[in-house]
């Protein structure tokens, strides 16, 4: 069976995410523990990340008009541009409250970085591939961050070796973008944010972005810290890190194509059970084994981190081709305003009970995902009415 045209379609775009996301694997991995060697307390490594997402959270309102200025490459190229200046700061300017800033600007520009990539995966995915073409996304993300955390084995976390190498990742992700002979999308009309429509066609996609913002965004910001209080090495924080990444990306395609054949609200039921499961674990065997601790990182990662993209591939289902810049930067908002909050919350809790407690904080709110999507399955049985 030949493959479908939109994979060929979006080959450079691709090639680019693998490399920007390097650079941005090691910058997630390199800044927490960066700044527990500058002797940063708990609560401000947490505000850090949340600065991170408060940023994302303007860049989501800011993006739409950006892309549909500039168009596709060029809004890429300039978001790539100012990040790449950021990450340049943090050994210069070491301070809580500037990297803070620092954060807030980089998430602004990986909010556009973001929203450039998915719209135009989704403008080249038709509904019968959409959830393959996604997971071929999220398994070349995941890789490009597996390969980003892994170079923290080999560089000091408080060098600036370490920043300059994730700047040049960064930089260097233009290159397939600047090559690629494939048209971008049509630049959009400047698309209006209706967080109050895309909740209306597409509820669980919305409460599912809400969601793996607060778990995914806090396991982004503090999984580093907790493997380290756990007893891992730096060496082990990596593998940590690494096996989550390597997890979500093992099961990304089978969970597409079998998405692509059912409701994707029963897929995202099994994944939050799974991830549900996995962090009860970890709160009681933190302190076990390291390889235990290391494989139900592979656990969270194989159901925790397929959450967003089941949840956009539900809701861009709903909202239409004609939508996708809007229900990309509504969904990535929704996103946003939960990582905003997670890791300050879970932060708050781990100086309070324990570094497990980013655990029992993530399990709360999958429960309580769980708990909305069986009550919308009630009221909407229809996986086309959802």
């Amino acid at each position: 069976m030949p493959l479908h045209p939109a994979y060929a379609q979006v080959t450079s775009l691709l090639a680019a995410v693998f490399i920007l996301i390097a650079g941005n694997g090691l910058s997630n991995t390199l800044i927490p523990l960066s700044a527990t060697a500058a002797a940063f307390p708990p609560l401000s490594i947490g505000l850090i990340g949340s600065a991170y997402f408060i940023g994302m959270f303007v860049g989501c309102l800011a993006a739409p008009r950006i892309i549909a200025h500039a168009g596709h490459i060029r809004a890429f190229a300039a978001f790539v541009a100012i990040a790449t200046v950021t990450t340049l700061a943090h050994p210069v300017f070491v301070d809580p409250a500037a990297w803070a800033l620092i954060r807030a600007v980089t998430g602004f520009c990986f909010a556009g970085l973001y929203a450039t990539i998915e719209s135009w995966m989704h403008d080249k995915a038709e509904n019968v591939v959409r959830g393959r073409v996604l997971a071929l996304y999220q398994i070349v993300h995941y890789a490009g961050s597996a390969t980003g955390q892994q170079a923290i084995r080999f560089i000091n976390p408080a060098s600036y070796v370490a920043f300059s190498i994730v700047a040049a990742a960064l930089a260097l992700s233009v290159l397939p973008l600047a090559q690629t002979r494939t048209d971008p999308p049509e630049p959009p009309p400047v698309p209006r944010l209706r967080l109050g429509w895309l909740f209306r066609i597409s509820p669980v996609g919305v409460v599912g972005a809400l969601v793996s913002g607060i778990a995914n965004g806090t396991f982004w910001s503090l999984a580093p810290v907790f493997a380290e209080r756990s007893g891992l090495s730096a060496g082990g924080v990596a593998s940590f890190m690494t096996a989550a990444i390597v997890g979500a990306a093992l099961v990304q395609w089978p969970v597409g194509r079998l998405a692509d054949r059912s409701d994707r609200r029963h897929m995202m039921l099994v994944a939050v059970g799974i991830a549900i499961t996995a962090q009860s674990a970890l709160v009681f065997w933190a302190k076990s084994n390291a390889w235990v601790v290391i494989a139900l990182a592979a656990c969270i990662g194989a159901s925790a981190l397929v959450l967003y993209p089941l949840a956009s591939s539900h809701a861009q289902d709903l909202g239409g081709r004609e939508n996708a810049v809007e229900v990309s930067t509504g969904l990535l908002l929704s996103y946003t305003i939960g990582a905003i909050v997670g890791p300050t919350t879970a932060a708050w809790m781990m100086g309070w009970i324990g570094p497990q407690a980013l655990f029992i904080h993530n399990a709360a709110f999958h429960v309580a995902f769980v708990i909305f999507i069986v009550w919308r399955l009630w009221q909407r049985p229809s996986r086309h009415d959802a």
